[in-house]
């Protein structure tokens, strides 16, 4: 059966297509002789709504629109369908999508008239378009990725430019009269391709989006707030249903109704499991592509090896996108599942052996690596390919999403949910991972499981990472104080971060007016001073961030160690050739971690001898440099203790025995029996029953902490007189100074 030729008009509202398709209806005769039938959304909305003004549901109009066009083709007439036709998804709905009773040859017909004509010929009309409405239009039209063309299945596309043409007829006849010869040539270019079952334009896109759908959301699981939010940002209520069923709908709403159809979606969904797209390891064998789907006119498209018929659609003679032919879909449909298996390959790609700082070798670039990589797996690009691959991504991976236009491609082509670099990825890792385990958060064990699942998946070692943050016990959550160019702002505070995962040596200016009391315990050093530092670690501790570092010790084989807050610091200069050993980060790092426990805080002290004393690596030598505070204590506070709520090192923490008896009733001063941390001793003599601070509690700490430890004075003299200091004698003295001014201040009048 010889295909029907109809016609498809293209353009923004006011661009002068409903005059175009009457001179053109005319020019077009069906069986008997008569003129070609018109269809007019706008007509048809006026039927439905009683005026062609009301937008109304598009399924009604789309409805009465498809009745009458398969009525029409049925019957051998020609047709002219009369709207803006503005979106490639309204496109390939007509094209590609609708089951059509006999073989139709698309012509489509766009109008190049310039926006400020548009928009000066609506001003004219009685029924005129929203502005915006036709701005929106004429830019989709001319977004030079997703334009009109053959590829969608158009067996060819007339440009007819309005304000150039005086006389419309004459023009139209003369290129109805070019039409068979343009539609031989073009089908003669396309002859050698090579068809497979993604070779429609509509197939291959669903397929593509469909993609990048799962990459965005695995699974479109919806077990996270965060997830279910952003999937009912595309479509809310959330759609029930299976993976196929549910996928369907969000393609639907997000790119369009033609691109929706479940058992097509199945398809597809069956296919990427069978080519290892769904696999959460690399896969390498070769892609092979679905059969081509063959059209039998009028009634069924089978495709050989897949189940079932389903209803014929799309035109003839229609052309192909780049990707229709199986070698070049192969090779990029290679490339894309490597992307979304391996999305931070590009780091191996980064300089290759000798090619460090003065080596004078070329660092590797991103796409050469890829191909090395592509290479070795049938069907994908070759070692001579890079224009190839270049084109393939300017032209899959940007314009269908899986890159940021603009982005530079160093920065790689990591897909999907992988929107951090890896380094990011890690340090967020330790973020859960001491939210799970070292704060208890119950509700972050499962999120680290996934987290260290994905992570794996992605080849990412998480093990050996050094921890860049530390959460120490006791920490509250608060706002921290920021200051306008400290290391509290973010800029600068990503700085401190890369010098501490690169163990870089840089310059830091204390502000003047900063921490004065942290630089009584013993530093001499001035104020607005500037510090030379290996930085360390970020400490949250009492519900503020510091920055641990370690000093240059400039003929010394370890430096002091040092925390103060990030707002009463300046990151002034980096010094990128001064790094050192990850062995050596890693020693002054272990230090740093025995000092904060030890000290139970940030105030570190300022005697690097006595530091390095108590970091030594025996356990028992460490515990002979603390010195011990003892004190007794009534009930209310006996009972904080006891359950490990104080701001200090609690295996360094002793109290009573046990009493024999089991008594579960309250002591003689108020105290409770019950659950003691497994961390604190129970050690110690209990005082005699009279005493009023029946319970006595001993803590080592170190010297410089005793001496002067404001974290210590604060949490001991915030509770009063329901302490009794004991030894030190010096920290007696002081409490018993401090008591004694108190009472001085109720002797005061004004």
């Amino acid at each position: 059966m010889e295909p029907l030729r109809c016609h498809v008009m293209i353009g923004p509202p006011a661009s002068g297509k409903t005059t175009t398709a009457l001179a053109l209806a005319p020019l077009l005769r069906g069986p008997d002789g008569q003129a070609a039938v018109v269809l007019s959304t706008d007509a048809i909305r006026a039927e439905i709504f009683g005026d062609a003004a009301v937008q109304g549901p598009w399924s009604a109009i789309a409805e009465r629109l498809h009745e009458r066009l398969i009525g029409a083709v049925a019957a051998g007439m020609p047709v002219i369908v009369d709207a803006t036709h503005a979106e490639r998804a309204w496109r390939l709905a007509i094209t590609q999508q609708l089951a059509l009773p006999r073989p139709v040859e698309w012509i489509g017909w766009w109008l190049f008239t310039p926006l400020g004509t548009c928009l000066r010929w609506n001003a004219k009309r009685e029924r005129q378009v929203p502005v915006p409405v036709i701005r929106r239009m004429a830019a989709s039209l001319a977004d030079g990725a997703f334009g009109p063309g053959r590829l969608e299945g158009f067996a060819a596309v007339v440009a007819v430019e309005p304000t150039q043409q005086r006389q419309l007829a004459p023009f139209l006849r003369g290129e109805l009269a070019q039409l068979r010869r343009r539609i031989s040539a073009a089908c003669n270019r396309q002859s050698q391709l090579q068809l497979h079952g993604h070779s429609r334009l509509l197939d291959l896109e669903r397929l593509l989006y469909l993609i990048k759908l799962l990459a965005d959301h695995p699974d479109l699981a919806t077990t996270d707030q965060g997830s279910r939010e952003a999937l009912e940002m595309v479509v809310s209520p959330l759609p029930g249903g299976g993976l196929a069923e549910r996928a369907a709908a969000l393609l639907r709403k997000r790119h369009g109704v033609c691109y929706g159809e479940p058992a097509a979606v199945r398809r597809d969904l069956d296919w990427l499991a069978s080519e290892g797209f769904l696999s959460a390891t690399p896969v390498r064998a070769a892609i092979s592509p679905l059969a081509e789907v063959l059209l039998v006119a009028g009634s069924t498209l089978v495709a050989p090896g897949q189940p079932g018929p389903v209803p014929a659609t799309g035109g003839v003679h229609g052309g192909y996108p780049a990707m229709a032919d199986r070698a070049v879909f192969v090779r990029v449909m290679t490339l894309l599942r490597h992307l979304l298996q391996t999305p931070f390959d590009h780091l191996a790609g980064a300089p290759g052996p000798g090619s460090g700082p003065g080596s004078g070798a070329r660092p590797v670039a991103i796409q050469e690596h890829l191909l090395e990589q592509l290479a070795a797996i049938s069907g994908g690009h070759g070692p001579r390919e890079l224009a190839s691959l270049r084109k393939d991504i300017e032209k899959t991976l940007t314009p269908y999403g899986f890159r940021l236009p603009h982005d530079n491609p160093r920065h790689g082509y990591c897909l999907g949910t992988a929107l951090l670099s890896a380094p990011r990825l890690v340090e967020m890792h330790g973020v859960v991972q001491h939210a799970a385990q070292r704060l208890g958060d119950p509700t972050a064990q499962d999120l680290l499981a996934e987290l260290e699942q994905r992570l794996a998946w992605g080849g990412i070692e998480t093990a050996g990472a050094l921890p860049l943050r530390t959460y120490l016990d006791g920490a509250r959550p608060g706002l921290e104080p920021l200051q306008r160019g400290s290391l509290a702002e973010t800029s600068q505070a990503e700085l401190i971060e890369a010098a501490i995962l690169e163990h870089r040596r840089v310059r830091l200016l204390r502000l003047p007016g900063g921490p004065g009391r942290d630089l009584a315990l013993g530093s001499d050093r001035g104020q607005g001073t500037q510090l030379r530092v290996w930085p360390l670690q970020l400490v949250y501790s009492a519900g503020l961030w510091h920055l641990a570092w370690e000093e240059d010790a400039i003929g010394r084989p370890q430096g002091l160690l040092q925390a103060e807050r990030l707002e009463w610091l300046v990151f002034d200069q980096g010094e990128p050739r001064s790094r050192r050993k990850g062995s050596e980060h890693q020693a002054a790092l272990g230090r740093l971690e025995l000092l904060l426990h030890h000290c139970g805080g940030t105030e570190l002290g300022a005697d690097s001898a006595a530091q390095a004393a108590l970091c030594q690596g025996n356990a028992e030598q460490r515990w002979r440099q603390l010195q011990t505070l003892r004190f007794s204590c009534k009930g209310s506070v006996f009972d904080l203790i006891r359950e490990g709520q104080l701001p200090l090192p609690l295996d360094q923490i002793r109290l009573a025995k046990p009493p024999v008896q089991k008594d579960l009733g309250r002591s003689s001063a108020g105290a409770v029996s019950g659950w003691v941390h497994p961390a604190i001793a129970q050690t110690l003599e209990p005082n005699p029953p009279t005493d009023s601070h029946p319970h006595p509690v001993e803590i080592d700490l170190p010297s410089w902490i005793l001496g002067g430890g404001i974290a210590l004075r604060r949490w001991l003299f915030g509770f009063g007189s329901a302490i009794r200091i004991e030894a030190p004698v010096t920290l007696r003295a002081e409490q018993q100074g401090m008591a004694l001014e108190v009472l001085a201040l109720g002797q005061w009048k004004p």
